[in-house]
C-alpha cells in the first residue's frame, strides 16, 4: 500500500536535503530522505498494525524512533520507541519539523514550564517592543501589508506588531531552553536588531532600532552559520518592500522576473544572487505546476478571529494549544479585538475556519495582494 506522505514532510526534505548531504546528521540522527526509506521502515516495525496513523520519518540509532501524522493538518513531531509502537505513548518533540531542525534533532521531550513571573516578565518585553516599534510608521506598514514569496529564500513569515517579540523567539531568546541570545559580543543577534520577517529556512529578515533616521535599512542573515554576519539586502523598509512586490507580481513569469533581476537588481548581493540563481534553476514545468496549484488553493489570506464568542474557555484552550502558550498568555490574547490565527491559502484554512466556528467564534479573511 502506498504511503501518503503529508505536504509538510515533502516541503521538509527538500530544505534537509539542501543543507545536510551526509546520511547520518549531528553523529547519531538517520532522517529519511526518500519515500522508499520511510517504506522499508514502515513495513519492518509493522506500523501498519501498531501505528497505522502515524510514519517514521528518523531514528537516533539506538531505538528512538520520531514519527508524524499521517494528517496533513497535524505538523507535530512525535516520539516513540521501535520496541513499543502505541498511539497513547507518543510524545511531542516539537511543534514541526522545520523547528526541529533548526533546533539539530533532539530526541528527548523538552519539558520548559514557565513560572508565574517568566510569563509576566515576556510579556512586559512585548509591550516594550511593542512602544518601540510603534511610532514607526515603516515599520508598521510593512507588517500591516506582508508580501510572501514563496520558494525563492524570501519572506514567508511575519511578524506581528501586537506580539512582536514572541517573533524574535531563536534571534533574540530561546523559548525552549528558556535563555537569552541577544547580545552585542562580535558575532551575536545583536538586542537592536529586530526581526521582522523569515523565510522557510527560518533565516531572520531585520532591521537597527538605531537606524531611524535612515528609514531602517534592511538586513538578511544566514540562520544556523555559528554567528551572525548581517548582509544588508535594500536601503530601507520601503524599498524593500516595493521590491518584494514586484517579485510577488511576477513569481510565475521565470523570463520577466529575470529581465526585471537583470535590470534592477544587485546580483553580487549574496542573498540576491542566491535568489536569481533559484529562479534560473526552477524548471519550467514546476513553475507552470506552482501556478496551477497556486490557483486551486486560491488567494493567501489571513484568518482572524474577530469574535471569540460564547465559548471562551474553549476558545482559550485552542489559542494555548495553536500557539503553544501559557494559560495566562492564551488568556491576554484573548482579550484582543482581533486575534491573527492563521495565514495560508484559502483552501487550506476551511478547516480552521470550521473549527473555530463551532466553538462560537467569528472569524474574518484578509485577502494578501
Amino acid at each position: 500500500m502506498e504511503i501518503n506522505l503529508p505536504n509538510h514532510w515533502s516541503d521538509f526534505i527538500k530544505t534537509f536535503t539542501k543543507k545536510h548531504k551526509e546520511d547520518i546528521v549531528y553523529n547519531v540522527v538517520h532522517v529519511f530522505r526518500t519515500e522508499e526509506e520511510i517504506r522499508e521502515r514502515y513495513d519492518t516495525h509493522e506500523f501498519e498494525e501498531f501505528l497505522p496513523e502515524y510514519i517514521p520519518i528518523a531514528d537516533d540509532s539506538g531505538g528512538q524512533v520520531a514519527v508524524i501524522s499521517k494528517n496533513n493538518k497535524d505538523t507535530k513531531v512525535y516520539l516513540s520507541s521501535y520496541g513499543v509502537l502505541q498511539k497513547e505513548l507518543l510524545q511531542v518533540l516539537d511543534r514541526d519539523l522545520m523547528h526541529w531542525m533548526q533546533r539539530k534533532f533532539p530526541f528527548d521531550r523538552v519539558q520548559n514550564v514557565l513560572s508565574a513571573a517568566e510569563i509576566e516578565k515576556r510579556e512586559k518585553e512585548n509591550s516594550l517592543l511593542v512602544q518601540k516599534v510603534s511610532p514607526f510608521p515603516a515599520i508598521t506598514e510593512f507588517l500591516k501589508d506582508p508580501v510572501c514569496i514563496e520558494g525563492l529564500a524570501l519572506p514567508e513569515n511575519y511578524a506581528s506588531i501586537e506580539h512582536i517579540y514572541y517573533f524574535q523567539d531563536g534571534y533574540h531568546y530561546n523559548s525552549v531552553e528558556n535563555k537569552v541570545l541577544a547580545s552585542d559580543a562580535p558575532g551575536e543577534f545583536k538586542p537592536s536588531w529586530i526581526v521582522l520577517a523569515s523565510n522557510y529556512f527560518a533565516d531572520p529578515f531585520f532591521i537597527d532600532l538605531n537606524e531611524a533616521k535612515e528609514e531602517f535599512p534592511v538586513y538578511f542573515a544566514w540562520h544556523g552559520q555559528g554567528n551572525w554576519k548581517p548582509v544588508k539586502i535594500a536601503e530601507n523598509l520601503t524599498e524593500f518592500q516595493k521590491v518584494l512586490l514586484q517579485i510577488q507580481s511576477l513569481r510565475f513569469d521565470k523570463a520577466g522576473l529575470t529581465d526585471y533581476f537583470d535590470e534592477n537588481i544587485d546580483l553580487e548581493n549574496p542573498l540576491w544572487e542566491e535568489v536569481y540563481i533559484s529562479i534560473e534553476e526552477e524548471d519550467d514545468e514546476c513553475v507552470s505546476n506552482s501556478l496551477e496549484t497556486y490557483e486551486t488553493m486560491g488567494s493567501k489570506v489571513n484568518l482572524y478571529i474577530a469574535d471569540i464568542g460564547p465559548n471562551k474557555m474553549k476558545v482559550i484552550a485552542l489559542l494555548k494549544k495553536e500557539f503553544g502558550l501559557s494559560g495566562t498568555e492564551a488568556l491576554q490574547l484573548s482579550k484582543e479585538p482581533k486575534i491573527l490565527f492563521r495565514t495560508d491559502y484559502s483552501k487550506w484554512l476551511e478547516y480552521d475556519r470550521k473549527q473555530l466556528e463551532d466553538l462560537g467564534a467569528r472569524v474574518e479573511f484578509e485577502t494578501l495582494v
